[in-house]
């Protein structure tokens, strides 16, 4: 190989790595920009939400004057975000308006030509300002129809700083990519081409079980072969999990929404009233199978992602297992399972209360289905010191442990109970959504707290959950 024919393959390698870190990037910037947007737009969406619904009640409760001084209060409060407000009759007519006289270049008379429509958002713009004002309204009475205006000032703002922070960062992420390039392609020419050739049998064969050769020597190649390798491991696995997930998804949809449509399409076919109110019992009924199929992974994805949203307070955990214990005792009874709570008084944790239950609820709800007839679930918690770093500050935990007396599980299940969507070899009589352990870890992790099962092939099994006794996040 000559030094110019050196020389250009280097560049052209540079340029070929360079090229991928700039649409990286890029990409990497859309999809952080788009989810930055959506997520305030939704947040201040919220906002308008809550305050039309505000004024619709302040009107129920001391009619239309009543709310214009509200309106008033509100517009006086130091720090309250400016807003438009007005009020308009049957013939969209307006009864009242109040609005910041900055904004008077927004054609804010346009309200007036607009559908009284509470299902859509009207868009004001002005030459004087970047931002736009949304509006959206709400019938107050048969009379009466409120529109509330609020600025995208601060969406604006803050996506014009993200834009101009990313682009920084994407100035180094290409430099930084532009000299890694150039020391790839100056030491590990030759032995890139065994990279190269495995990615190209990947892309073109879709097999995810090639992988790239190690060579003899040591150094950056080598890791970068054993990472290379370990990040093909890994995607192969993540691929066959997403998809196995969605074939079971699929199914588990297919049959609800299968029979939603046999019992519609037979009692159309009857013409029988009695049957048709019984098709529409058995369609909500599926609907509602479906919604909290939907509704669990969409909460299981939030906690793991770490959106989940957790309103942190001080939960007593014996009122909380009580409660937990009363939801599921009929349930039991008509397995003849007994449920026996073991919690000491004024043991409390700082959790979200709704989600604790929830973990505690799906734990008992799990117990109950796999615990032999004339068996017993135990609800057992207590507070106990967990290990900390070296001259780390103690960290007090909650452990709360749900035990049966049912089969058991084999070390196998051990390490897969917790997956989504898997059911054990041995199914209970009442069939689940196979996502309730899943989710139960996901909200734990969510808390900074643990999980883990004790169990042994006809010994029952033994669920903990360990969770930090005060948030310290």
């Amino acid at each position: 190989m000559t030094a110019g024919r050196g020389l250009s393959t280097r560049i052209r390698l540079t340029l070929i790595y360079t090229t991928i870190s700039i649409v990286s990037v890029m990409v990497l910037f859309g999809l952080s920009f788009y989810s930055l947007y959506r997520t305030l737009q939704q947040d201040e969406l919220r906002d308008m939400q809550s305050r039309l619904l505000s004024y619709w009640a302040q009107f129920q409760t001391g009619g239309i004057e009543f709310l214009q001084e509200q309106i008033d209060v509100d517009n006086l409060v130091v720090g309250e975000r400016p807003f438009i407000v007005r009020i308009a009759d049957r013939t969209n007519s307006t009864e009242f308006f109040s609005y910041p006289r900055v904004w008077e270049s927004f054609n804010i008379g346009r309200l007036e030509m607009v559908d009284l429509d509470p299902g859509r958002v009207h868009i004001l713009t002005s030459p004087d300002y970047e931002f736009e004002i949304e509006v959206a309204g709400i019938w107050l009475s048969e009379e009466y129809f409120l529109q509330l205006g609020l600025s995208t000032e601060t969406r604006t703002r803050l996506m014009a700083l993200f834009q101009r922070n990313f682009l920084v960062i994407s100035l180094g992420v290409v430099l930084a990519g532009l000299i890694v390039g150039l020391l790839i392609a100056s030491r590990a020419l030759r032995p890139i081409s065994r990279v190269t050739a495995v990615a190209r049998e990947i892309v073109e064969t879709g097999r995810l079980d090639a992988r790239v050769e190690r060579g003899t020597g040591g150094g950056e190649l080598s890791q970068l072969v054993d990472l290379i390798n370990r990040m093909l491991e890994r995607i192969s696995r993540l691929v066959d999990g997403m998809r196995n997930t969605v074939d079971m998804v699929a199914h588990d949809l297919r049959t609800p929404i299968t029979r939603l449509r046999a019992q519609a399409e037979l009692a159309l076919r009857s013409n029988d009233a009695a049957e048709m109110e019984g098709a529409l019992a058995g369609t909500v009924e599926q609907g509602d199978e479906i919604l909290r199929f939907i509704n669990t992974l969409l909460d299981i994805t939030e906690a793991e992602s770490g959106v989940m949203r957790l309103q942190f307070e001080a939960v007593e955990v014996p009122e909380l297992c009580a409660q937990v214990k009363d939801l599921y005792d009929l349930v039991a009874e008509e397995r003849d399972v007994t449920i026996d709570v073991t919690v000491p008084e004024h043991l409390t944790v700082q959790a979200d209360r709704v989600r604790l239950r929830q973990v505690v609820a799906n734990l008992v709800d799990n117990a109950v289905k796999y615990c032999r007839e004339h068996g017993t679930v135990r609800i057992t918690a207590e507070g106990v010191p967990a290990a900390s770093a070296p001259g780390a500050a103690p960290r007090n935990l909650v452990r709360i442990t749900v035990s049966d007396t049912g089969l058991g599980l084999s070390a196998e299940e051990r390490e897969r109970v917790w997956e989504r969507m898997y059911r054990g070899p041995v199914q209970p009589a009442q069939r689940g959504l196979g996502l309730g352990l899943s989710l139960v870890r996901a909200v734990v992790a969510a808390h900074g707290g643990r999980t883990r099962v004790a169990s042994q092939p006809g010994q029952g099994a033994e669920f903990i959950v360990e969770i930090p006794k005060r948030n310290e996040r």
